[in-house]
């Protein structure tokens, strides 16, 4: 009978070692997953009302730098229109290209100003 309850002891402390820092992760990463949908979903309620959900460069970068017809076809600027041209040419760690930032298309886009908390 001893041995039975030193056994289910055992088994009982094993189980809360582990379950409770699975818990606490899921936890977290509910947590987390939330704060992300609430950021997001301000985020488009401030492009929705500062009219910024089309923020897409009226001059075209093909047209700027007077890219001919094959170059177009295959640059993902001109495949993908709906995302701002310098967004389709960063760098691999996520920074822009110095050709990006002289570019009269880039430096003539608006800025976007983050919201404040209401």
């Amino acid at each position: 009978m001893e041995t039975m309850q030193g056994l289910l002891l055992a088994i009982g402390w094993f189980l809360l070692r582990f379950s409770l820092p699975v818990l606490g992760t899921a936890l977290v990463i509910l947590f987390f997953k939330r704060l992300d949908a609430r950021w997001q979903a301000e985020v488009k309620d401030y492009k929705e009302r500062a009219g910024l959900e089309s923020l897409v460069p009226v001059v075209r970068c093909w047209l700027l730098n007077d890219c001919p017809e094959e170059k177009r076809q295959s640059c993902p600027s001109y495949q993908n229109q709906e995302k701002p041209c310098w967004q389709h040419f960063r760098a691999v760690d996520g920074a822009l290209k110095e050709s990006c930032l002289g570019c009269g298309v880039f430096r003539g886009a608006p800025a976007v100003v983050p919201i404040s908390g209401d």
